[in-house]
């Protein structure tokens, strides 16, 4: 065989990647997220399982919990036996005063009080030491007393009466909708019958210690009533002794009504106030006519209304005016009785203004008369205004005293009233709230809420086991589907190669490809031909390289049945094991790998030739033993290369079984001198970053041309990293 040495190769190129459909480059894609669930099954399943089983765990380990509930409304109405009339009358309640009297059932005292008077320190709830969760759980389920003596607890002093009511106001819940004067006191505990004692003796005492309060201020309040009443009577008896010795010394007699002169004086402030509205009524009506005559609208006015002679004037005018234009379309303007009738009418307006100045007159006049006459009450009003001032300063001093006396008793008679109605009120006080409804022993408890925390738990679980199920799949970084192989890797995958052993029914899996001809494995095979075939290289690839990034991905099975399926399609096919490391053909094959490869190279031309024919399909193939020492040596000699320049003139098609790309750096010499590299990935095994470089270490060799192909898959799995898509290699 004629030996050559190859030209320099061309620049590497990589099949790009087709272009992604609409839906990939959607931001939210329903069939991905039910792929990805489906593929998270197993583990989103286990996940939930368990949170579920510990919260079950938890509900059983919880003690159960009545609550008994008492309600009390604030009484917005109260009795009032003063004001028979008014019998009830409404008091002011606003949400503040409501929140007191919340604050109040929950006071420290109060808590303690019904915690005395129930005994509630002996009750085991209130021990300081309880069966704890695990105890709980051992008593529920069961189990033997030695098992459950290991949980029980230690002994230990009692609680102190601090601690119980913490306890005891943490079981407490007073609270109110804030729209109605109802209070709603409710009490939880282990035990129905004392859950339900609480709350009735806590409104019990709430009301008791309500009525006893208001008892004690009703009677605070009469006795400083009292106290006030008597100090006042001694008051009025000094007034009225004042009055009467101010009396006896100032010769004053007793009067019955008011003075000569206070009478008089308010007799004039009555006619001046009379005569002041005459007065200016009187201007008013004056103003208006002034007004009216220096505007020409006094015709207007009521007082020229209201005038007979006016009126009479009037209504002559309007029949000479009506009988002037009836005249005036019979005779001209210069006819006789033309100007008789404007004369007659000049007469009467001239009457009219002459009876129209007379009232204005008369107005005027009445007006001066009003003034004069207020001025007369006015000066008569301050005139005695004066002399009262100046006759008697000891009456003004009388009349202090006695407004004193009547103040005074005022006063008294006020308190008298009002300690006869707090000496009622003693006897009969209406309570500030009412039981609206007792408390009754409940006979299911509330706590704990098993439904709803189950529920609760599921969702948080199925949230937990979504996430978990995103988070893992985020960090699977394994070869799942093309798409995302050209995604990440920025080459095209031209093949889905089934996994051989899911689909063997007879044979090995070397001679599936011949068996199942018209299967999925066959058909997966002639995919990549026919995408070798129809990629963006100038023609189609005579010698093709088949490596992988790591070992044991399945490549020595493919390159032996892409070999042998265009055997079969009636190809001249050239397979040649160029693994001088862990060399595959021969295994697959069952047949010696001696005179392979490695004698050709080693030894040069022989008489016996390397190739062989593989009888099932009419496959030529070159097999090969190991030789790792001499591997980058033999595969980078020009004895090799020359062999492949050979067999390109006789073979349709070779195909060339390499090592890993990134275990050892033999295909990346080999693949300067193919026309195209087919890297082989194993599906969800596969790193997508050691695939990543074996690509970039094939394209620093400068390969000519590389893409991938997705293997072993398991066909009933697939469809869960393909949005749904069934692996279809019909």
């Amino acid at each position: 065989m004629t030996q050559l040495q190859p030209a320099a190769p061309p620049p590497a190129t990589l099949l790009p990647p087709p272009a992604p459909m609409q839906e990939e480059n959607e931001l939210f894609n329903v069939g991905r997220l039910f792929s990805l669930l489906r593929r998270r099954f197993l583990v989103m399943l286990i996940v939930f399982g368990t949170i579920v089983a510990l919260a079950i765990l938890w509900v059983i380990a919880q003690p159960r919990g009545y609550t008994a509930e008492a309600t009390v409304a604030l009484d917005t109405r109260r009795v009032n036996v003063q004001e028979i009339p008014n019998f009830i009358t409404g008091v002011t309640l606003d949400f503040p005063i409501v929140r007191t009297e919340v604050q109040v059932l929950q006071s420290w005292p109060l808590a303690a009080k019904v915690i005395q008077t129930l005994n509630i320190a002996d009750h085991p709830e209130y021990a300081r030491n309880q069966l704890g969760p695990l105890g709980r759980m051992a008593r529920t389920l069961g189990l033997p007393d030695a098992i459950q003596g290991w949980f029980a607890p230690s002994p230990s002093p009692p609680m102190e009466m601090d601690e119980i009511v913490n306890r005891f106001n943490g079981n407490l819940s007073v609270m109110t909708d804030g729209r109605s004067y109802v209070i709603r006191v409710q009490f939880r505990s282990v035990d129905p019958a004392l859950a339900s004692a609480v709350a009735n003796r806590l409104v019990s005492l709430y009301l008791s210690g309500q009525e006893e309060e208001r008892v004690q201020t009703v009677k605070r309040i009469n006795g400083w009533l009292n106290e006030r009443a008597e100090e006042l009577r001694t008051q009025v008896r000094r007034s009225e002794l004042a009055v009467q010795q101010f009396r006896e010394k100032n010769n004053l007699a007793e009067l019955r009504g008011a003075s000569v002169s206070q009478q008089q004086i308010a007799n004039l402030n009555n006619q001046l106030i009379i005569a002041s509205a005459e007065r200016a009524e009187k201007d008013a009506r004056f103003r208006q006519i002034q007004q009216g005559r220096s505007s020409g609208n006094i015709a207007s006015l009521g007082e020229v209304l209201n005038s007979p002679l006016v009126g009479r004037l009037r209504e002559q005018e309007a029949q000479v005016i009506r009988r002037e234009a009836e005249l005036t379309d019979r005779y001209g303007e210069k006819h006789p009785t033309m100007i008789a009738v404007r004369a007659e009418r000049e007469d009467l307006r001239r009457k009219i203004d002459s009876e129209i100045a007379k009232i204005a007159q008369a107005i005027g006049a009445e007006a001066d008369i009003a003034r004069a006459r207020e001025a007369s009450l006015r000066s008569s009003l301050e005139t005695l205004q004066r002399q009262a001032a100046q006759a008697n300063p000891a009456e003004v001093r009388l009349r202090e005293l006695e407004r004193d006396v009547d103040a005074n008793r005022a006063v008294l008679d006020a308190f008298l009233t009002r300690i006869q109605e707090g000496a009622t009120q003693e006897n009969f006080v209406n309570p500030f709230a009412r039981v609206v409804s007792p408390a009754q022993p409940p006979k299911y408890p509330d706590q704990p809420r098993r439904g709803l925390i189950l529920v609760i738990a599921a969702i948080i679980a199925a949230a937990v086991a979504v996430v978990l199920a995103v988070i893992l799949d985020a960090i699977d970084r394994t070869a799942r589907s093309a798409e995302q192989l050209e995604r990440e890797v920025g080459i095209a995958c031209l093949g889905l190669v089934p996994r051989a052993g899911a689909l063997l029914r007879s044979g090995g899996r070397a001679d599936l490809v011949l068996t199942q001809r018209g299967g999925p494995f066959a058909e997966a095979i002639r995919s990549i031909r026919a995408a070798l075939t129809v990629s963006s290289i100038t023609s189609p690839p005579k010698v093709i390289l088949m490596t992988s990034a790591v070992p044991n991905e399945g490549k020595s099975l493919l390159a032996l049945s892409l070999a042998r399926s265009a055997a079969l399609d009636g190809a001249r096919v050239l397979l040649i094991d160029c693994d001088l490391r862990t060399p595959a053909l021969a295994r697959n094959l069952k047949v010696p790998g001696t005179n392979g490869l490695d004698d050709l190279l080693i030894h040069g031309q022989t008489g016996t030739s390397p190739i062989r024919t593989d009888q099932a399909s009419g496959l030529h193939y070159i097999p090969t033993e190991p030789a790792p020492q001499k591997a980058q040596e033999l595969l980078s000699g020009r004895l090799f290369a020359g062999l492949l320049k050979e067999v390109r003139r006789h073979y349709d098609l070779v195909i060339l079984d390499s090592p890993p790309a990134t275990a050892v750096s033999d295909s990346l010499l080999i693949a300067q001198q193919a026309d195209a590299t087919l890297l082989v990935a194993q599906w969800r095994q596969t790193q997508t970053h050691m695939i990543a470089r074996a690509v970039r270490r094939l394209v620093q060799s400068h390969s000519r041309a590389v893409g991938l192909v997705l293997n072993k898959i398991e066909p009933g799995l697939f469809d869960r990293y393909t949005d749904g898509r069934r692996l279809s290699l019909d």
